[in-house]
């Protein structure tokens, strides 16, 4: 999708939105919005915010899917990469129609040298890859028989990973605990005060249950691994003991490191010639509930 006249898109009507040519994936019409405004109260300062809607009607009230997506700001300029924000798996229903970010300051977008703008035709090109999935409530707490479990993910393209935009997350695959869904989380952030430059990877524990599943709870105790890539370095360990989950806190922010840190082959967790890191969480769940399940 291209935004025209993009010199013109930032004016005194902050909330003004732009919506793409509608796609139909898996039956439901999905959209590009991209919307100016100020990105918080105290500043005045202007962002392009990025987001997918599924503009199904309003009287479609029992639809529901899972959906994963890459959103793109394409470069106009050999040497630059587009710059990128992703998703994972994202529950859009009637009441959640849509996801995004808060992309990128107008000034920067309009800045020629980061290569996103084309002056000459006054546009900015955008583009989401997106997945949907059909998504089926499943009754929780069926199988209460394995009460723990270890979740393994592969952070692949790494150094790709490390230039999306703040936000942009990964999840490894769900692993089913006391009949609950557990994955782990990975997400892009900045400490306060640094530099875009010294980004975070942030990893937590998810407990990645319906919303429609409100009474639910359990106590967790869980150990995070990043795995040795090195021989003589040991496996990085954080135990976490006894934490409740509940519908209201359905994730653990677990560690923060910095991508620098991370990706040194000294340290042993980066495997450079693959280009990836390995996590690994061993998880034990206890005293899992619903109001049907006391």
């Amino acid at each position: 999708m291209d935004i025209e006249k993009v010199s013109e898109f930032a004016g005194p009507e902050q909330k003004s939105c732009v919506f793409s040519e509608t796609v139909h994936i898996k039956r439901l019409p999905w959209k590009i919005v991209e919307q100016i405004k100020t990105k918080n109260r105290s500043s005045y300062e202007k962002w392009l915010g990025i987001y997918l809607l599924c503009d199904a009607p309003e009287e479609d009230k029992n639809w529901r899917c899972k959906c994963s997506a890459t959103l793109k700001i394409i470069s106009q300029k050999n040497g630059v990469h587009n710059s990128i924000g992703t998703f994972c798996e994202y529950f859009f229903d009637n009441k959640s129609t849509n996801q995004g970010f808060e992309f990128i300051s107008y000034a920067e977008l309009m800045d020629q040298s980061n290569g996103f703008y084309n002056r000459e035709e006054d546009t900015v090109t955008l583009a989401i890859d997106v997945t949907v999935k059909d998504e089926k409530t499943e009754k929780l707490f069926l199988d209460q028989s394995k009460s723990n479990g270890t979740i393994s993910m592969e952070i692949e393209k790494l150094s790709e990973f490390a230039r999306e935009i703040i936000g942009s997350e990964r999840k490894s695959e769900t692993v089913y605990i006391k009949g609950l869904p557990w994955k782990i989380l990975t997400q892009i952030r900045k400490k306060n005060g640094r530099s875009n430059d010294e980004k975070t990877l942030d990893i937590f524990l998810l407990c990645d249950a319906p919303k429609e599943d409100k009474n639910w709870s359990c106590k967790c105790s869980t150990t995070l691994r990043i795995v040795s890539q090195k021989n003589g370095v040991s496996d990085f360990r954080r135990e976490l003991e006894d934490f409740v989950f509940d519908r209201k806190k359905n994730n653990l922010g677990y560690y923060a490191i910095f991508f620098v840190e991370l990706m040194d082959p000294e340290k042993g967790f980066y495997n450079q010639s693959e280009d990836k890191v390995t996590l690994a969480m061993e998880v034990t769940v206890k005293e899992a509930k619903t109001e049907e399940n006391p």
